[in-house]
């Protein structure tokens, strides 16, 4: 069911990536390599396992401190304060950080480390704390997207933030089943 449930978070992602791509009133390269790599690790994971997932787990959170870092607001001359970041800018980068726990959290687990883990402190499943941890960290991701888009005055803004809500909250159900 886990499989399933992450190879259908995919479509989504899909769909945002290409909402991004079609997006050509703005160049947001940065949101689209993100988008990207959040893509390609979801695929891997659900389909090939050419990398193990605290790989991609390092890669997502790494791409989401450099993403950061880029968008981060640049002082003008003369100014104090820079501007703060769109929030398109925090949503991409939240869900860097969203898809990189969920990545780990969904990684394949040996059934004896399973056993070992549900029985000794609670393993993702089962109302452990990661497990709430988890939905309530992507409920509170799709509920920013939600505001974001009612927020949203672009219609390939609005699919892209419904999109990638959507996967996430797909991906942590997966997790936690």
């Amino acid at each position: 069911m886990t499989e399933l449930l992450h190879a259908w978070a995919i479509a989504p992602a899909a769909i945002g990536a290409c909402c991004l791509a079609a997006d050509r009133g703005r160049a947001r390269w940065p949101d689209a390599v993100a988008s990207a790599i959040m893509l390609i690790a979801m695929l891997d994971a659900a389909l090939a396992r050419l990398v193990a997932p605290v790989y991609w787990t390092v890669l997502l959170l790494a791409s989401a401190m450099a993403f950061a870092a880029w968008q981060r607001p640049r002082r003008a001359a003369g100014s104090r304060a820079g501007s703060t970041p769109g929030p398109m800018t925090v949503h991409t980068g939240l869900g860097l950080v969203g898809m990189a726990a969920l990545q780990l959290a969904m990684a394949p687990q040996p059934a004896v480390t399973i056993a070992a883990t549900a029985h000794a402190h609670g393993a993702v499943g089962g109302g452990s704390l990661l497990s709430v941890l988890l939905v309530g960290g992507a409920a509170a991701y799709a509920a920013l997207s939600a505001l974001l888009v009612l927020r949203a005055h672009r219609r390939l803004d609005r699919a892209q933030l419904i999109c990638m809500g959507a996967s996430v909250l797909i991906m942590a159900v997966g997790a936690v089943l």
